[in-house]
């Protein structure tokens, strides 16, 4: 179980020395920067992140993919004490990132509207995500699809006012959760449960088949917007969350 804390988004000192039992989360603004600021971050991309790039057919979101990939290559700089642009990133069989000469060093990266979020851990298995709100989804029938019999249960009876919070909270919660795993669609949304409520504990309800798994993980709701929900998952336990705002300037 993870007690709600009040979350304060902070600039990083120069030196993070990130040591094992620690995570950090960055928050990124990836939205209104000038073309010209756009332009210079495109250019320190990989040629595979350009071509993904250019195959967003807004230029808004192909801005919001470049200012993100390029936060996350500024932001592994930092702890691998290497230039943004020579950072090689590779892929995993199942989709999941990580950097090709380090395999202590484990990340994720999530965008959602306005937002970015990078989680960063060391010997540790972390996914994160944030979604922003959409309110003319049909929350409940996607919830009777994907979400598991007790996160239904738990959906239906919640006021209507907090209908749409509790659904993105379980979504975050549980993409967060599965992307630490780095399974992608081989770890079944409905094999796990995971508390959903407004303004209570972020709790790994159970996971199945395994029943001892929820004991090993750590789930942290994040406060990011008022229209935004945000999770970070980490397999372990007792550990410590520093929160960043990330600036390109810094």
């Amino acid at each position: 179980m993870e007690e709600l804390r009040q979350i304060s988004w902070k600039s990083p000192p120069n030196d993070l020395g990130l040591v094992s039992g620690q995570v950090d989360v960055w928050r990124v603004s990836i939205a209104d920067y000038p073309p010209d600021s756009v332009r210079w971050m495109g250019s320190i991309l990989s040629a595979y992140e350009t071509k993904r790039a250019d195959r967003f057919h807004f230029e808004t979101d192909r801005h919001r993919f470049i200012v993100s990939h390029t936060s996350l290559r500024d932001i592994l700089s930092r702890y691998l004490y290497r230039s943004p642009q020579d950072i090689e990133i590779t892929t995993g069989e199942h989709g999941k990132p990580a950097v090709l000469t380090n395999t202590e060093l484990d990340f994720n990266l999530s965008h959602s509207g306005d937002f970015a979020l990078i989680a960063v851990a060391s010997g540790y298995k972390v996914g994160v995500d944030v979604e922003k709100f959409r309110h003319d989804m049909e929350h409940e029938k996607i919830a009777h699809r994907f979400f598991s019999e007790h996160e239904n249960t738990e959906l239906r009876r919640l006021p209507d006012e907090q209908k749409v919070t509790g659904f993105f909270n379980c979504w975050t919660r549980k993409e967060a959760y599965i992307k630490a795993h780095g399974l992608g669609l081989l770890l079944p949304l409905d094999d796990f449960d995971v508390s959903l409520t407004p303004d209570e504990p972020v709790i790994l309800r159970a996971t199945r088949p395994d029943i001892q798994e929820a004991a090993r993980w750590t789930l942290f709701s994040l406060d990011i917007h008022s229209e935004y929900a945000g999770a970070v998952a980490v397999q372990g336990r007792k550990l410590e969350f520093r929160f960043w705002e990330w600036n390109p300037s810094q």
